[in-house]
């Protein structure tokens, strides 16, 4: 049959080629957009703690079956009551700051032994444009990607992708350094083995992230940070959750491999401010600096206050003309619970980084 309609014409729906993310915003209602780290934050998803934490204090589901708080990878016993409570001061606080919230699902009542669903930053990541559903290690951690992959369809957000086969990847070893450079730190080994697939990301969920990212934008140059060590010159700890404006740390070089540093100062004139050994965060072997929490924007950022944060830590911030805005959610991070507050906190639009 010919291709010619019955007027001559062309077929209804002229075929024509464009972008992807040129037709976000008319097929997909936004421009879904969170490829920086510092680029003013516009909406954010976050987990209101359910029953999951409930469930603290009976035996895991996964081996070696205990009870303990540690067995759970708790500091503490929670108080839900508390952490629902602190968690709307967070909703509270964005709001305030006209960013929009989004609440992820809850946990299924069939899989509440996830209890680390509040870090919200590590089940998915932007890529370009658009999300990346992770795929976790830890078997505490397994599932978690179904609601927030519900949650994203719900809201419209394009999900372009997942982490596959034997591939893993979390949030928390991903970081934008800006809008056309990436780094993925692997190798971060677990407690209970020490083989090169079974880590925070391997090799396979470094390919499947880089091939993503570089499929949407061949410009975007994807690097393997140093790893091998839990904690140990932890990269996206020391850089990425330690920005705070464009090509910005709060970190002491030293910290992290020179061979990243050389290659952030060459390509990016990056600019590592070094703070004082009093405002410090120690965590074994490994040095953080103060709190910086979530970038809110350039120069502004959203952090836990005291004890969660140090008071002295957010004063020189401050003198270094930082612009700090508090909240209170101490049930929920470090040091009553195992999460920093950038984890809790999953950017899903940003504005672009400015040019300067």
């Amino acid at each position: 049959m010919s291709q010619k309609t019955r007027s001559g014409g062309y077929p209804p729906g002229f075929q024509m080629l464009t972008d992807f993310e040129e037709d976000m915003p008319r097929y997909w209602g936004r421009k879904w957009k969170a490829n920086t780290t510092i680029g003013k934050l516009r909406m954010v998803m976050l987990h209101r703690p359910g029953n999951e934490f409930l469930s603290v204090g009976k035996p895991t589901p996964w081996y070696p079956n205990e009870s303990s708080l540690k067995a759970w990878g708790m500091l503490e016993k929670p108080n839900l009551e508390e952490m629902v409570k602190d968690h709307e001061n967070v909703v509270d606080a964005f709001k305030q700051e006209q960013i929009e919230v989004v609440i992820r699902k809850p946990v299924p009542d069939d899989q509440l032994h996830q209890v680390f669903s509040v870090d919200t930053d590590d089940s998915s990541y932007p890529a370009v444009y658009g999300r990346v559903i992770l795929r976790m290690l830890s078997e505490a951690r397994r599932g978690e990607e179904v609601p927030v992959y519900r949650t994203l369809a719900d809201i419209g957000c394009p999900v372009v992708g997942m982490i596959t086969g034997k591939g893993m990847a979390e949030g928390g070893t991903i970081g934008w350094l800006d809008e056309k450079h990436m780094i993925i730190q692997i190798h971060g080994i677990y407690y209970n083995t020490h083989e090169p697939e079974v880590m925070r990301a391997n090799e396979s969920g470094f390919n499947q992230l880089s091939n993503i990212v570089k499929m949407q934008d061949p410009e975007v140059d994807v690097r393997i940070a140093p790893g091998y060590g839990y904690r140990i010159g932890s990269s996206t700890l020391n850089i990425t959750y330690q920005m705070v404006d464009k090509h910005t740390s709060i970190c002491d070089p030293k910290w992290i491999s020179p061979y990243l540093t050389n290659w952030m100062e060459a390509e990016m004139d990056w600019n590592f401010i070094t703070p004082p050994d009093k405002v410090c965060r120690h965590y074994g072997v490994n040095t953080v600096g103060p709190e910086t929490g979530v970038v809110l924007g350039p120069g502004k950022i959203m952090v836990p206050s005291p004890p969660s944060s140090t008071q002295k830590g957010i004063k020189w911030l401050e003198s270094i003309g930082i612009d700090v805005l508090q909240v209170d959610c101490a049930s929920i991070v470090v040091p009553r619970r195992d999460g920093f507050f950038h984890c809790t906190v999953s950017s899903l639009i940003r504005d672009s980084e400015p040019k300067d």
